[in-house]
């Protein structure tokens, strides 16, 4: 409750906030987003040192991958439900995120048959689709209401370090060439598995705090 309070108070444009609540609110964010880059160079080397998985399926990271990407696209899809005004929007990022997660997962599915996760992924697809579908009148206003908060930053930069970054700096020339013949597949894995767990962090914190600013609400 006191950091809600020190989140209302720097949102308050009334002539009586607190400087000083305002700077405890940045000195808490920078602590919370210093915490999770020591906490994801930290997950990488428990699995890689100290477990020796080689980030597998089970290990950490990826359990960490799957939490992450599941929460971002619940935040987004309880913001559809709660907020009926951006419901289309928010359908959208939501269902994106749920089909992450589910492709995430396509190695459990496998052990139903092989390629299984397109089952659930294209159920969740119709289903969001439908969803935008009848809301499609909450789409764009939302989308720039939410592309002016502090938050939507962190939601797409983490989004672009996903799909982007982690597959083009994790390309294996790029590190084959580097280190030539002490080069092994399991170094691009780790680059890899932690760019994406940096990616899939940032996305949550960004749609957790989006949930919190009502998307840009407040």
């Amino acid at each position: 409750m006191a950091l809600y309070h020190l989140y209302e108070d720097r949102h308050t444009n009334s002539v009586g906030v607190s400087q000083n609540a305002r700077g405890l609110f940045a000195l808490v964010e920078l602590f919370l987003l210093t915490a999770i880059l020591v906490g994801v160079v930290f997950t990488v080397y428990v699995d890689a040192v100290i477990l020796g998985n080689g980030l597998s399926e089970s290990s950490i990271t990826e359990n960490l991958h799957n939490l992450f990407i599941l929460a971002s696209s619940l935040a987004f899809i309880a913001g559809a439900v709660r907020f009926p005004e951006k419901r289309g929007y928010l359908a959208i990022v939501g269902t994106l995120f749920m089909g992450l997660f589910i492709r995430e997962n396509d190695v459990w599915f496998d052990f139903i048959w092989q390629g299984f996760w397109q089952v659930p992924a294209a159920i969740a697809l119709v289903i969001g689709s439908t969803v935008v579908w009848r809301n499609r009148e909450t789409v764009t206003e939302p989308f720039f209401q939410h592309f002016d908060s502090r938050y939507f930053t962190f939601v797409y930069l983490g989004f672009l370090l996903l799909v982007v970054f982690s597959r083009l700096f994790g390309t294996s020339a790029i590190w084959e060439a580097v280190m030539q013949g002490a080069y092994t597949p399991g170094f691009k894995t780790v680059i890899q598995e932690g760019l994406e767990l940096l990616g899939y962090t940032i996305v949550f914190y960004g749609s957790l705090m989006s949930l919190w600013n009502r998307f840009g609400d407040r």
